[in-house]
């Protein structure tokens, strides 16, 4: 059943596998695959040196770095999907296995997430792979060597995962506390040697690549820097959870859907809790993985779709227990099939024929829209051209050769007014003419003013332009409004 599982993942994500690096991540673990730089930003600190080791693996067969990680996604996804099969099986019964399995194959953002080059999908996969090896060392029903000897392979287990995944280290550190209390502290004392040397490895490698060790921490300690200063709690106080809040609400919801109502009735059905807390170890474990994200991305950062996915997999399995006991509450056993059915195809619904972000449309209209915007782009010169990006500035600089592009970082900067003057280009930018061309590359950018023209493309994308005089000044607020100051 695992096997098949993986099989239909694979079968289901690479038909929708994009051609073109999705985000700005996705063209720093494409320059990190060319050199590992975590202090120049390839890719960003800590660097992710064993994804980016098994990035550069696959790209020797496809020769195409995209690809490579769209490949490494699908693949991941898949594992995933069998992985949560096999976790829910030894959690609870084949029944939860299969449809924890069928709920994680159909959320939405993790389907998409399988076709991109982004490292998201192998996020949940390790965070799965771990859980299941920790649950192992807590197997009530082996005796205390076996379950030594499963600490400490899950304890390499989660040392490995860190290379990839350096989050990891800390959503996992609850799950092997529960499983070191459980060990003597000889046993205890070994696993967590075994961690810290697999993870000093990680480190050591990684400095080596970068340059030496003093190199690579301070690439760790800008990015911490970086982190803390525009989105944590502690460097904006208590409206960094406010906005950190709304977005892993967002990200949470899109990824979940139709699992929100099942996941409320585990949590919050009195006779659904009775029957979980039943067995308070098995609680206990699954809302330590589930939940041991939560205060990191309330309190300090959660920056896309894909950072959820710690916490998805978990949300499955509560989902799945959900369905379960509203099926038994109704005392119609036979409503459990309709009903999980009915969950997961109207995710699958959500993600293969609606509009919504992250959807299948969603996906492949930006994919095809950066070819499309590039062909259209082409004809323009340079000289009389500037492109304004918000989210998209690595994407439109590794794609869109040539053309002057004014970059605009929404987090934490207020806006800002620039002239179009040719004496304000920055060097070496071309620039001439009395009249400028001023196009809008993101969507999320809104003309404000008269003068625009809105271009579609084949595929669902726009670009917005304006012609305006050399004399006039370009503004960008805060809400990603761009208007011309004549």
């Amino acid at each position: 059943m695992a096997l098949a599982l993986f099989v239909l993942g694979l079968a289901t994500r690479l038909p929708f596998a994009t051609t073109n690096l999705y985000a700005h991540d996705s063209v720093l673990y494409l320059r990190g695959m060319e050199r590992f730089d975590p202090l120049d930003q390839r890719p960003q600190p800590p660097g992710y040196l064993y994804y980016v080791l098994l990035l550069r693996g696959v790209d020797l067969f496809t020769h195409d770095p995209n690809r490579a990680m769209t490949l490494v996604s699908a693949f991941a996804a898949a594992l995933a999907v069998a992985l949560i099969y096999l976790l829910a099986a030894r959690l609870y019964e084949e029944r939860t296995a299969r449809v924890s399995a069928l709920f994680l194959l159909t959320a939405v953002t993790f389907w998409a997430y399988g076709g991109v080059a982004y490292p998201y999908t192998l996020l949940a996969a390790l965070s799965i792979a771990c859980a299941l090896l920790f649950w192992r060392a807590l197997d009530h029903h082996a005796t205390r060597t076996r379950r030594g000897a499963a600490l400490v392979v899950a304890s390499a287990a989660w040392g490995l995962a860190v290379g990839f995944r350096s989050d990891l280290a800390i959503f996992l550190a609850p799950l092997w506390l529960l499983a070191a209390a459980r060990a003597t502290a000889a046993i205890a004392a070994l696993a967590a040697l075994v961690t810290f040397a697999l993870g000093a490895a990680w480190y050591g490698a990684s400095a080596l690549a970068d340059g030496g060790i003093a190199r690579f921490t301070e690439a760790l300690r800008e990015q911490s820097s970086f982190v803390e200063e525009r989105y944590s709690v502690f460097a904006n106080g208590p409206i960094a959870i406010d906005q950190n809040g709304y977005d892993l609400a967002r990200f949470l919801g899109r990824g979940l859907y139709f699992l929100i109502p099942l996941v409320a009735v585990t949590l919050l059905w009195g006779e659904a809790r009775r029957v979980e807390l039943r067995d308070r170890w098995r609680t206990g474990f699954l809302a330590l993985w589930t939940f041991a994200p939560l205060p990191f991305y309330l309190f300090v950062h959660v920056g896309e779709y894909g950072y959820v996915f710690s916490m998805l997999p978990g949300l499955s399995v509560i989902a799945a227990r959900g369905a379960i006991a509203l099926a038994k509450g109704l005392r119609r056993p036979r409503s459990l099939r309709w009903l999980v059915a009915g969950v997961a195809l109207g995710n699958a619904a959500i993600f293969l024929l609606s509009d919504a972000p992250i959807s299948a449309r969603d996906i492949s209209r930006h994919d095809h829209g950066i070819d499309e915007k590039i062909a259209y782009l082409s004809t323009f010169a340079p000289e009389t051209t500037s492109v304004v990006t918000a989210y998209d500035t690595l994407l439109v600089e590794h794609y869109l050769k040539g053309l002057p592009v004014l970059p605009y970082d929404p987090a934490g900067h207020p806006g800002f007014t620039r002239p179009l003057a040719c004496a304000a280009s920055p060097p070496p930018m071309p620039c001439s003419g009395d009249t400028v061309d001023v196009v809008l590359w993101d969507d999320t950018l809104r003309p404000e003013g008269p003068g625009w023209q809105e271009v579609p493309m084949p595929h669902g994308a726009r670009l917005r332009i304006a012609r305006v005089p050399r004399a006039s000044s370009l503004r960008v607020s805060e809400g990603l409004g761009v208007a011309i100051i004549r």
